[in-house]
Parts: C-alpha cells; sequence; structure tokens
C-alpha cells in the first residue's frame, strides 16, 4: 500500500497525503484486473487438457484403431472326443484343434496326425480309428509296395526313394491345404519333386 502511495505521489507530483479511500480503491482495482487475467487464461488450460483427455479415449475405443486378431473355422471329426466345428486363432496348430475338441479318444490312432502342422481356415481334420480300414496305418500296410498319398502318415511317405523328412513333410502340409491329391501329379506342385523325382516315384504311389 505504502508502495502504491509513493508511485501516485511521484506521478501527481503532489506532496500531499493521498486519501486512504482512494488508495483501497486502487489496490481492489489491480487485484480485480490480476484476477481477471487468471481467470480468463484457466479455461485454456483445461480446455486443452480435456482435448487430450478425449483425444486418449478415442484412441482406445475406435474400432478402427484397435487391433483384433484373425480368426479361422476348423471342422474336426472322428477319433475325438467333442468332434464339430471350432473357431480357433489365425496360425494355431493341429494340436489345438485336439484340445478344442475335448482331446484324442483313447482310439484314436495317433499316427494318422501330426499334431505340430499349422491349421488353414475352412480345413476338414479327421483322426481315424487305431486298426480301421481307413486308417493311414492300414491302408499302407494293405498297398504293399505302393504308398498312398492321401492316408500314408510322413514316416511312410520317406520309404519313397529320394523322399526325406523334410520333402515328406511338405507333401503332408500340401495335402492338408489342398484337401488331399487328386492326382498323382499333383506332386509336381510341391517344392522339391522335380519331373526326375516324379517319374521314380510315381508308380510305387497310390490315392
Amino acid at each position: 500500500m505504502d508502495w502504491i502511495r509513493l508511485k501516485l505521489r511521484e506521478a501527481l507530483g503532489d506532496k500531499k497525503p493521498i486519501s486512504k479511500k482512494l488508495l483501497v480503491f486502487l489496490g481492489l482495482l489491480v487485484f480485480g484486473v490480476v484476477f481477471l487475467i487468471n481467470a480468463l487464461a484457466a479455461p485454456k488450460v483445461q480446455q486443452i487438457e480435456i482435448a487430450n483427455s478425449n483425444a486418449n479415449a478415442n484412441v482406445g475405443s475406435d474400432p478402427a484403431i484397435s487391433v483384433e486378431r484373425a480368426k479361422i473355422f476348423i471342422h474336426i471329426v472322428g477319433e475325438v472326443k467333442v468332434p464339430g466345428i471350432y473357431e480357433l486363432e489365425a496360425g494355431s496348430r493341429l494340436m489345438d484343434a485336439v484340445f478344442a475338441a475335448g482331446g484324442l479318444a483313447e482310439s484314436a490312432d495317433q499316427s494318422s496326425v501330426n499334431l505340430a502342422r499349422e491349421l488353414t481356415d475352412g480345413e476338414q481334420v479327421i483322426v481315424f480309428k487305431s486298426g480301421s480300414l481307413n486308417s493311414p496305418t492300414s491302408i499302407a500296410n494293405q498297398a504293399g509296395s505302393q504308398i498312398s498319398l492321401n492316408r500314408s502318415t510322413q514316416s511312410d511317405l520317406e520309404e519313397l526313394p529320394g523322399v526325406g523328412p523334410a520333402l515328406a513333410g511338405r507333401m503332408v502340409d500340401w495335402r492338408s491345404a489342398n484337401g488331399g491329391f487328386k492326382k498323382k501329379e499333383d506332386l509336381l506342385n510341391i517344392s522339391g519333386i522335380g519331373d526326375k523325382l516324379y517319374a521314380a516315384i510315381k508308380d510305387q504311389v497310390v490315392l
């Protein structure tokens, strides 16, 4: 208050005492101006904070931004506890489908399935009964020297000349992904089987 009094005297060039009422009025005026400036500035900060908060909320709730993993549908039948159609995450293995179906039945021929194989959307998986006429092991035995392309296990396919574990695995994967072999010439669609190898094994296989 003394500071205001001194400044007014210097500005007015008046050495007479300044009215206390005037000083109070000027003090209130200065206080009011400062308060008004702060009041006008505060909503801007709050508005920015609210805008940022709404932006963060929209990022989490916007369906276009949220990431959803792809799904596939698998039909598993045969010797599993609960056969049916199951929805799995893309990239799932056959063991995931078997687990979803309650596991293998005690009568299942485990050699008829490759549990580590990756599944494709819309695929049907058949788990055969052990010792049945349709099981890969039985068909391989019935065919004698010929091996069934659609029923044999990977180890059976490895008995073909020039076919090792890696190539036999690709044959099983191609069979599963394409619904089986429709003709012997389908072997040429598999990486690693050319005309020479096909000519060497075509008479030793059946569909």
